[in-house]
C-alpha cells in the first residue's frame, strides 16, 4: 500500500505547474510573433485579389494589474495580390485581459488599434485603421519566457479598406520574454 501511495504521489509530481505565477502585476515583457494571415478584399476586386501571407509583429506592454494587460504594437507584412507586391505597415496599441494568472496555462481576451499604411511602390499607397478582437493561450516556460498562439479578426478602414482589404483572421505563433 505504501508502495503504491508513494509511485502515486511521485507521478502526480510530474504534471504539477511551476509555483510562482506566470503574469504578474508589474511585469513588462517583450513578444515576437510570427503569424498566417488570410484577408478578404473588397468585394469589386473579386476574389482573386484576396490575399494570404505570412508576417511578423512584436510589441512592448506592461502589466498594471495581475490580469490586465497594455501594449504597443508593430506589425510587417509583405503581401502578394495578384502581380503586385505590397509592404503593409501597422503601429498601435493593444489591451488584453488575462483569466487565470496564477497558472502555467494563461487564456487571454482582448482587442486592438493600429494604424496601417500600405505601400505597393512608387504613388501607389494607402492608409487606414486596422482594429478588432484577439483571443490566446501562454504557457509558461520558466519565469521569464513563455510561448503563446493567438487567433486575432482585423477589421480594416480608410483607403485601405477601399483599395486592398477588408477583413480577415490571423493566427500567431509566439515568445513574451518577462521582466519582473
Amino acid at each position: 500500500m505504501k508502495r503504491s501511495l508513494m509511485v502515486l504521489s511521485v507521478v502526480s509530481m510530474l504534471f504539477a505547474g511551476v509555483a510562482g505565477a506566470a503574469v504578474q502585476q508589474g511585469d513588462t515583457e517583450i513578444e515576437a510573433l510570427f503569424g498566417y494571415m488570410d484577408w478578404s478584399a473588397p468585394d469589386e476586386a473579386g476574389d482573386d485579389a484576396d490575399v494570404s501571407a505570412w508576417f511578423l509583429s512584436g510589441g512592448v506592454g506592461y502589466f498594471f494589474t495581475d490580469n490586465i494587460r497594455v501594449a504597443g504594437a508593430g506589425m510587417w507584412a509583405s503581401l502578394e495580390q495578384g502581380d503586385t507586391d505590397t509592404d503593409l505597415w501597422a503601429l498601435g496599441a493593444s489591451g488584453k485581459y488575462h483569466f487565470m494568472p496564477a497558472n502555467q496555462l494563461v487564456p487571454y481576451a482582448g482587442g486592438q488599434i493600429l494604424w496601417a499604411s500600405a505601400d505597393a511602390g512608387g504613388d501607389d499607397s494607402a492608409d487606414g485603421f486596422l482594429w478588432g478582437p484577439l483571443a490566446g493561450v501562454r504557457y509558461e516556460l520558466n519565469e521569464n519566457n513563455d510561448v503563446f498562439v493567438e487567433f486575432q479578426y482585423h477589421w480594416f478602414t480608410g483607403d485601405i479598406s477601399d483599395e486592398l482589404v477588408e477583413d480577415g483572421f490571423v493566427i500567431f505563433a509566439g515568445i513574451v520574454h518577462q521582466f519582473k
